[in-house]
């Protein structure tokens, strides 16, 4: 895989489009050298964003636009073969969380959804960006009250659409013996790692494959735009009854309210588990690929029995 940037910047300008509207534009640009050098790639991304018309829209109705490039986090580790190569990366999300970054494991994500989400208008579902990244704005649920809190099937509408995908991973098993799948619960919904696909994030075979399973269609463009499958390694931060850091990613562990927001989040982080592993099918995963499997599960405590947050 490529290398996650090491140096980020970015640059906020009210910017005139050919076709004559204002917009307030913020671009980001990265470097491997020097922050110098990655405020110089932002303002040459802005310059390309306004010569191009401006960004572009995603559709379903929202009045956003998703980036054509990754947005900036903090690198946290690289994980590296036993050869030297560069097989994946944790890096810190805008919201706080560790996340997994690997072409080496197919990551699936697979929601339960809200049925009456669908019929909300976007405002008051929340923009494309806050639902992909978080806004701190989904209140923290009562555990005690939530049937699906600890990776158990309720009754009800969410408990038959836990039914439904829980037959649909092992359809997809069925058909498909040839690659190992480990099956995981999630706080709202399943997560699958897959082995043996040989499907680059952005390929044709990746897309196919994670439709079969009814992977979240905005999961599947945040692996092809950064060029990795990604996993949440630990908790969403209002799960545990702390605020998000905004803008987390621009910044480093030098910066001392950083660390502290950091320290306090690791500390609230300590009795809850990210995954709950359900089932194992197929071959046996070959060695970089169990490399990746035992790091996401040392991270994300799935048989630890802890709650889902």
């Amino acid at each position: 895989m490529e290398p996650i940037p090491r140096h980020w910047a970015s640059v906020r300008e009210v910017r005139s489009l050919p076709d004559g509207r204002e917009l307030d534009l913020t671009v980001h640009g990265s470097s491997d050298d020097s922050p110098e050098d990655a405020r110089r790639d932002a303002g040459e991304r802005l310059e390309r964003l306004v010569a191009a018309g401006g960004p572009r829209p995603v559709g379903r109705g929202d009045r956003e636009y998703y980036p054509d490039r990754r947005l900036p986090e903090e690198l946290l580790q690289e994980i590296r073969s036993p050869e030297g190569a560069l097989v994946g990366a944790i890096t810190r999300n805008r919201y706080g969380a560790a996340v997994l970054n690997t072409d080496t494991v197919l990551v699936s994500d697979v929601d339960l959804v809200d049925e009456t989400a669908r019929d909300r208008p976007p405002s008051a579902r929340g923009g494309l960006l806050s639902r992909l990244f978080g806004s701190g704005s989904e209140s923290a649920p009562d555990d005690e009250r939530d049937p699906d809190a600890f990776g158990r099937q309720g009754p009800g509408p969410r408990g038959e659409h836990h039914a439904r995908i829980v037959t649909l991973i092992d359809d997809f098993t069925r058909r498909h013996p040839e690659l190992g799948v480990r099956s995981y619960r999630t706080r709202n919904g399943f997560r699958l790692l897959i082995t043996g696909a040989d499907a680059a994030p952005g390929s044709d075979r990746a897309r196919e494959l994670m439709a079969e399973v009814r992977s979240d269609e905005l999961y599947v463009l945040l692996c092809r735009v950064h060029d990795t499958y990604r996993a949440r390694l630990t908790p969403k931060p209002w799960r545990i009854h702390v605020e998000p850091f905004r803008d987390l990613g621009s910044r480093t562990a030098a910066d001392d309210v950083h660390r502290r927001w950091v320290e306090h989040y690791q500390a609230a982080s300590a009795d809850v588990a990210v995954c709950r592993l359900l089932n194992i099918t197929g071959p046996t995963p070959d060695a970089l690929e169990q490399q990746i499997i035992d790091l996401h599960d040392r991270a994300v405590r799935p048989e630890s029995g802890l709650r889902l947050a």
